[in-house]
């Protein structure tokens, strides 16, 4: 849940901005690192492969659902050859290959179209980002994309790329109609357990949440680390019977997690809160707030439950 900020700085809060810190003395160190080179780069933001990157070279790149694809996306909904990405004398291009779906260009349906900086193609809600960067150290480069996209603790996106893909579905799901799920889950009493268990502990707990959401989720789910203790699931083309069996899965995965602390076994529970998104909310804010009440909602009625 979101922090109170009336007060003195809480303990979380100091170890938090310490991180953040550090975290941008690595970026500037690693920033010194990148030259002046640019080369071309497609990411998967969203979907299975999420971070997964693919280095774009004068031989055209072929996305699909095939072995034989440069970029292999295993979404069912996408072609076996689906689209292609090559470079010509006046820049980088895309083409749909005939595919079932079709290839989305900044959600608008592309035959063949331009790519600039920046643009994200979608495949069968898979997004793939295509850029354009600086690049001399690609092991710098690599790793610095890591620090700004993924939470060092957990290897979950950080919450900018999570809102980015939320807004993303909004859109497509306006569009389309088509439904998904928004759920918010959180450690139950993580402050308590920082304390008494000891921060060790208690970045444990929140690892083991971690794993728990990878292992319970679908490829195609975005998984984020939203706060301190929060963690965000965005379940595209979901509905709620669907989304609520995966959600306890994994509430109930970590409740049965055994954690050693100080000689003696202890274990910790999660609280959940799920939201189907219907054509009457149109922003994000309203979603999150929507998913924020339910969360409440499970905490208030006595934690370790899932409430829709």
């Amino acid at each position: 849940m979101r922090p109170s900020s009336k007060g003195a700085p809480s303990a979380m809060a100091e170890r938090e901005f310490d991180t953040l810190t550090t975290q941008r003395g690595s970026l500037a160190k690693l920033a010194q690192a990148i030259g002046t080179k640019t080369t071309a780069f497609l990411t998967i933001t969203q979907g299975e492969g999420e971070g997964k990157r693919l280095q774009l070279g004068d031989v055209p790149v072929t996305l699909g659902r095939s072995a034989d694809c440069d970029m292999r996306l295993l979404n069912r909904s996408i072609s076996r050859l689906h689209c292609r990405v090559w470079r010509d004398a006046s820049g980088w291009w895309v083409r749909d290959l005939n595919s079932t779906n079709k290839t989305y260009l900044n959600d608008r349906p592309v035959v063949e179209a331009r790519l600039k900086d920046g643009d994200f193609i979608t495949l069968a809600g898979t997004v793939v980002q295509f850029t354009q960067e600086k690049d001399v150290d690609h092991a710098a480069q690599n790793e610095l994309f890591d620090l700004v996209t993924h939470d060092q603790l957990t290897g979950l996106v950080q919450r900018r790329i999570f809102e980015q893909s939320l807004d993303q579905e909004l859109a497509r799901s306006l569009r389309k109609g088509r439904e998904f799920v928004l759920a918010l889950f959180d450690v139950d009493e993580l402050s308590r357990i920082n304390r008494e268990w000891g921060k060790a502990a208690g970045d444990d707990v929140l690892r083991q949440m971690a794993k728990a959401l990878k292992a319970g989720m679908r490829p195609e789910d975005v998984l984020c680390r939203y706060g301190g203790e929060e963690f965000a699931v965005l379940l595209p083309e979901t509905g709620l019977d669907e989304a609520l069996k995966l959600v306890n899965a994994v509430r109930s995965a970590i409740g049965h997690v055994e954690f050693f602390v100080q000689g003696q076994t202890r274990k910790a529970t999660v609280s959940a809160g799920v939201v189907v998104w219907n054509p009457s909310i149109k922003e994000r804010d309203a979603l999150l707030l929507m998913a924020e009440d339910k969360l409440r909602q499970a905490k208030n009625e006595g934690r370790n439950r899932v409430v829709s």
